[in-house]
């Protein structure tokens, strides 16, 4: 089982990494114990977080947590005052260091200082006082990577407003859809941006928006305000004392299993949570310039961006393709701007591996991970090729709902190929139907206890909040991945929990499937779905990428059988063009299923490319019939 997997990385010198000099500041000198100490001792962690990190409160909070209307309904940090914009940029206003540093895809750069950060959010933060904004109101933020999103983030928290973020690709329906959702008055957005060397317009959607003001960082739709004259003209402002429990950012599902939820995230929750997943497991502190491949409205744009500069680094952003005009742009990236800590998806290191790109990323002493499980191959090839066989991977899981982590390997640890660790006070298990602990095989990925950063709910839906995740055991937090640990702290994922496949009663989940179709030679990527089937109740059909021969066909149907038993002999094996995807790079297979079995595609709002979904219809046509 990939439990027993030997570790390929052992740290030199762990003493020197920041979660392991937390441990011996407070008197804990092995990373076991650590761990014990934070989901046992709530009380003495947090605290010991927020001393570390060197958070401040403007007013102390008087109470550590109050489970007193129940665990789902948990609040933190009770009657404190904290701001995550003072923290991030605020309290550092005097610093001269990089803040942001910022490159487009048409070359511009652009790097800001604390100082100057700190005046440009302080002057936005008035001028959109004097519109009126006050602490609660929602405001969207429709923009690509880059310093101008950061600015309108950092505003918003300023005043004590609710930042909504939204992903830089979506189309108008997806975008109207949330800003009514959550009754959003103002958007940031911008008429136009560069992505793989093509004009991007966002005009025709900005148009179409109703019922929300725009202010625009380039461009004029409908009336728009200016960005930078409101920068320009504003009265600078200092932060608001909100309170740890006032809502700070919404956060939207990707909508791939059916309507989007809005989940609602706190200012002291956040960046209490956040501050001590980047600082431990990024090993990020004053010096380090963290750049994660990503997008502001999917869940790691405001951790990278908050994580960072809460612990006095940098955020990187870019608003274009990695790979554009080749594969060297992002070489030239992190050389340019002495990025220190990449996070990057497991889908653009299998991108960068079929086209059988070499040679150590330059500058980087950490690699992130997030957003689907890895197949080894491309693990080791990251950790061998790209990392020189020295860079750790820090392979972290979470989810929009929490805007953090439950499961994380850091620099300090051994590293199995695929990896990840317990996360620190989230207080993590596999349970099984009964709700039960089991080691060394697959059941449910919960959290024991509340934990700071969990949604405080879903906007305007409080019984789907309960159902979504505390109904399945009794005050218990059930995350919806498919997962397994070992005894030694150890965790592995395989894909969601409600995508898991019953062949004749045996479970199993998608990815452990995936995974072993991906050991083909000649294979690139795959997805693994289930259709009814009389005698087994289930069966699996496999659909991949790469090389479309009948020997790769024949191939992934034997080693499967070799390696999970005749019970899971795949019914059908089918090569694609391409796999359906998010347009942040997660495969769809709910899209697979439905497009296979000629069903309704539901909601596909997040989707990448249609043309390949319908190509799966009439693939299914032809098999189904």
């Amino acid at each position: 089982m990939v439990g027993n997997s030997s570790f390929v990385y052992t740290p030199k010198n762990p003493e020197n990494t920041k979660i392991m000099a937390f441990a011996i500041k407070n008197g804990i000198h092995d990373l076991r114990t650590l761990y014990d100490r934070a989901d046992n001792d709530p009380e003495w962690f947090w605290r010991a977080v927020i001393d570390d990190v060197g958070i401040s409160f403007k007013s102390p909070f008087t109470k550590l947590k109050d489970d007193s209307k129940g665990i789902p309904y948990t609040k933190w940090f009770v009657g404190g005052k904290v701001n995550i914009a003072y923290n991030c940029v605020e309290k550092y206003k005097e610093s001269q260091a990089a803040a942001i540093k910022f490159e487009s895809e048409d070359g511009e750069k652009r790097h800001l200082s604390f100082r100057e950060l700190d005046l440009a959010t302080g002057k936005l933060a008035g001028s959109l006082r004097d519109l009126g904004i006050r602490k609660g109101d929602r405001i969207g933020i429709y923009m690509p990577s880059n310093s101008d999103g950061v600015i309108s983030l950092y505003s918003i928290l300023r005043l004590g407003a609710v930042a909504v973020p939204v992903f830089s690709g979506y189309g108008i329906e997806a975008v109207q859809s949330r800003m009514k959702d959550a009754g959003v008055k103002f958007l940031f957005s911008q008429e136009r941006y560069n992505r793989k060397g093509k004009k991007i317009s966002t005009k025709s959607i900005l148009d179409e928006l109703s019922d929300v003001e725009l202010i625009l960082a380039n461009g004029k739709v409908n009336g728009s305000l200016d960005f930078n004259e409101l920068i320009k003209n504003g009265s600078y402002v200092n932060s608001v004392a909100t309170d740890s429990e006032d809502p700070a950012i919404m956060l939207y599902t990707s909508g791939t299993t059916g309507k989007p939820k809005g989940t609602v995230h706190v200012q002291g929750g956040t960046l209490v949570n956040i501050a001590k997943e980047v600082k431990y497991y990024m090993d990020l502190g004053p010096g380090d310039t963290l750049f994660w491949i990503s997008d502001l409205g999917w869940m790691m744009g405001p951790w990278s961006i908050i994580g960072a500069n809460v612990n006095g680094g940098s955020i990187f952003e870019y608003d274009g393709a990695v790979d554009y005009p080749d594969s060297h742009r992002l070489w030239d990236i992190l050389k340019n701007h002495n990025v220190t800590l990449l996070g990057l998806s497991p889908t653009l290191v299998r991108a960068l591996r079929a086209k059988k790109i070499s040679g150590r990323l330059p500058n980087v002493r950490v690699f992130g991970s997030t957003g689907e499980p890895w197949d080894e191959e491309s693990w080791m090839y990251l950790f061998n090729e790209l990392g020189g066989g020295e860079v750790p991977i820090a392979n972290i899981s979470g989810g929009t709902d929490i805007i953090g982590c439950f499961l994380a390997s850091t620099p300090a640890i051994p590293l199995k190929p695929k990896c990840l660790y317990r996360g620190l006070g989230m207080n993590v298990s596999v349970f099984d139907e009964n709700g039960n602990d089991v080691y060394d095989t697959v059941g449910n990925l919960v959290s024991k206890a509340h934990c700071p950063s969990m949604t405080r709910g879903i906007w305007h839906q409080d019984e789907k909040y309960i159902e979504t995740y505390w109904s399945m055991f009794a005050n218990i937090w059930v995350q919806g991945d498919w997962a397994y640990m070992d005894r030694d702290g150890y965790f592995y994922l395989y894909g969601r929990s409600d995508d898991v496949i019953k062949v004749a009663g045996k479970r199993v989940g998608p990815n452990e499937l995936e995974d072993i179709a991906m050991t083909v030679d000649g294979v690139t990527e795959a997805a693994v779905i289930s259709i009814p089937d009389q005698a087994k109740g289930e069966a699996i059909c496999v659909f991949f990428t790469g090389e479309n021969k009948d020997s790769v066909v024949s191939s992934i149907s034997k080693k499967i059988e070799k390696d999970m038993g005749k019970s899971f002999l795949p019914r059908f094996v089918i090569w694609l063009p391409a796999l359906p995807k998010t347009k942040n790079g997660k495969i769809m297979r709910r899209l697979v299923k439905r497009a296979f079995m000629g069903m309704d595609y539901q909601d596909t709002t997040n989707l990448d490319d249609l043309s390949i979904v319908e190509y799966i219809r009439e693939i299914g046509g032809i098999y189904l019939p």
